[in-house]
């Protein structure tokens, strides 16, 4: 199913970047920052950052299946 290691790494790291630049810097700041309401623009801020975070990591990995399911498809000739 999958061709080639160059796609494994295409997936984990679609992942892991996703994970690292977005998601993980508005969890810790989400969970440190106590005092602060969650209507506070910084906690909006936040979330609104998290939410895009999975946004961006779920159309990532969707368009490498996407690309595996279409290159196996050419792959058998149809």
């Amino acid at each position: 199913f999958v061709p080639s290691i160059r796609d494994i790494f295409g997936f984990i790291g679609a992942s892991a970047a996703a994970m690292l630049i977005f998601i993980l810097p508005s969890a810790f700041y989400i969970k440190l920052v106590k005092k602060e309401s969650m209507k506070s623009m910084q906690k909006i801020g936040a979330m609104a950052f998290l939410i895009l975070g999975f946004v961006v990591m779920i159309g990532c990995m969707s368009l490498i299946i996407y690309d595996w399911i279409v290159n196996s498809m050419k792959d058998k000739g149809h």
